[in-house]
């Protein structure tokens, strides 16, 4: 649909353009052979108009239609979500970590409810973390006492190890002050030192200058795989820079489409034993695990 309004905005020009070219060239040398060229070529250009115009009003219906069925899909997946999640997680304790820049969908918050979850910790990575000021990095050399040529990306990932290492249980006051202080990342929810099941990483960038899944997100997740913690990583659907392919590499489960409810269903179906790599990208290997269909008619 960009594409035809591209093309007709390139056809108004040349309408313009030409019948610029039609006025100067009667002023000049009246009626000629290339004014007669001029018009003829101004023809074709309407009839051209005119059949975009109703393709793009035939490709903009379509959409609507497309749009009203997934809706409507979507409606019937949160219907049918509680039936298929409600309880299945009772008593498992998690972490939520957002490194991307997407808000945590709501959905999701209430598939993990539903499900028993409880969120004990919940970690926001904020816009700092881009460590731009020489002031910062210096901050860290100095705290983490490291060298002071140490570039960005290093330090990022000594960042990455320090939120892991508190939300799996090593409490430090002066790390989360300093962390904080630094407006580094935010812990919204924090049980410290209490025992986790798995960990939920929320990636995915809409802008690059939020793209750090390479020196925050894996530094994150190989501390926690090290410590026998599972992680499970997410993002939104329409993220513009995915960070699938990147989480994958650390043989972790996926799910590329957590802002709709088969997403959700993904998450809480990984987070009790079936792992693989969910959603509707390219690195998805499979749309959903296998329903418990025999569920559907006992209510959990």
């Amino acid at each position: 649909m960009i594409d035809l309004k591209y093309h007709i905005s390139s056809i108004v020009a040349i309408f313009l353009a030409l019948g610029l070219g039609i006025l100067i060239g009667s002023s000049i040398v009246g009626d000629n052979l290339l004014i007669e060229q001029q018009k003829k070529m101004i023809d074709r250009l309407e009839e051209q108009f005119y059949v975009f115009q109703e393709r793009e009003a035939k490709l903009e219906a379509d959409n609507k239609k497309m749009t009203d069925i997934i809706n409507n899909y979507e409606n019937y997946s949160q219907a049918v979500l509680p039936l298929l999640v409600n309880g299945r997680l009772e008593g498992y304790k998690a972490a939520l970590i957002v490194t991307g820049d997407s808000e945590v969908p709501a959905g999701m918050v209430n598939a993990l409810s539903a499900a028993g979850v409880e969120i004990v910790s919940n970690v926001v990575v904020l816009a700092h973390i881009n460590l731009d000021s020489e002031e910062l990095r210096n901050r860290l050399i100095a705290f983490y006492n490291l060298d002071s040529k140490t570039d960005k990306e290093t330090l990022r990932h000594y960042v990455a190890t320090s939120v892991a290492a508190l939300i799996s249980g090593v409490y430090d006051p002066g790390l989360v002050e300093f962390l904080e202080g630094n407006n580094l990342v935010k812990f919204k929810v924090a049980s410290f030192g209490e025992p986790i099941n798995g960990v939920i990483v929320l990636g995915g960038a809409n802008n690059i200058n939020n793209y750090y899944v390479e020196s925050f997100d894996q530094g994150l997740i190989q501390y926690l795989n090290g410590q026998g913690i599972r992680v499970f990583g997410v993002e939104p659907s329409t993220v513009q820079y995915s960070y699938m392919s990147n989480y994958q590499e650390n043989n972790i489960s996926t799910i590329d489409n957590i802002d709709y409810s088969p997403g959700q269903i993904s998450l809480i179906m990984a987070m009790e034993g079936e792992a693989g790599h969910y959603g509707i990208k390219d690195t998805a290997k499979k749309f959903m695990p296998s329903l418990p269909l025999k569920q559907l008619g006992e209510g959990n």
